[in-house]
């Protein structure tokens, strides 16, 4: 049986009103909770947590439904790419306890060349609140980023979104980017120790 997004978001009563403020989708690869330039893939990096703030933009400010509505959260969707590949995606693990796949493909995940698109569901709507989505096993092959996207060409229906109470702009209580929001947070790129003043140092030394 396939199951897609929209029907989860049937779960909440539609309203009209316009699109809420921001959330905030992040990427953490050191296990520290956050996104910053600390998160840097490498040979021993073996996966990478995927975050998201319901109720809360990327600088920590407030973030609303404009009609009222708390932004729970009752599905997620989200596509990663490496653009430039260099890394083989794993297994995802829900950290959630969504158990329902929210698109056709087994386990809610399909990879294509550089992209993963992964969604989960659950009949049970979460509080309002900053979450562990879960975890995304990787094997580091090169000097990769990985970025979250809206789109992907390895599925027409692939999109980065989160169901919730709130409507949204497409009043289908499904959480869009970018049109219902924007703040993303991917893995940074690694800076070759040459770059650096001690690089300089050291290198000159080697010669």
């Amino acid at each position: 049986m396939r199951h897609c997004l929209p029907v989860f978001a049937t779960l909440f009563t539609l309203a009209i009103g316009a699109p809420a403020s921001a959330q905030y989708m992040y990427l953490d690869a050191n296990g520290d909770g956050q996104c910053t330039s600390a998160d840097v893939l490498t040979a021993p990096t073996t996966s990478v947590d995927v975050y998201l703030k319901t109720n809360r933009n990327a600088n920590g400010s407030a973030a609303v439904c404009p009609t009222g509505e708390a932004l729970t959260i009752n599905s997620y969707t989200f596509i990663v790419s490496a653009p430039l590949g260099g890394v083989h995606y794993g297994a995802w693990t829900d950290n959630m306890g969504f158990t329902i796949n929210a698109n056709k493909y087994p386990n809610g995940t399909v990879t294509a060349g550089n992209d993963i698109w992964i969604a989960k569901a659950s009949g049970t709507p979460s509080a309002p609140g900053s979450y562990k989505l879960g975890s995304l096993a990787i094997t580091v092959t090169g000097t990769p980023t990985l970025e979250i996207h809206p789109t992907s060409t390895l599925d027409e229906t692939a999109l980065t979104s989160f169901g919730s109470a709130c409507p949204g702009k497409d009043f289908d209580n499904t959480m869009k980017l970018p049109t219902d929001w924007t703040d993303l947070c991917g893995t940074s790129v690694a800076v070759p120790v040459t770059e650096t003043t001690w690089g300089k140092i050291k290198a000159g030394y080697n010669h």
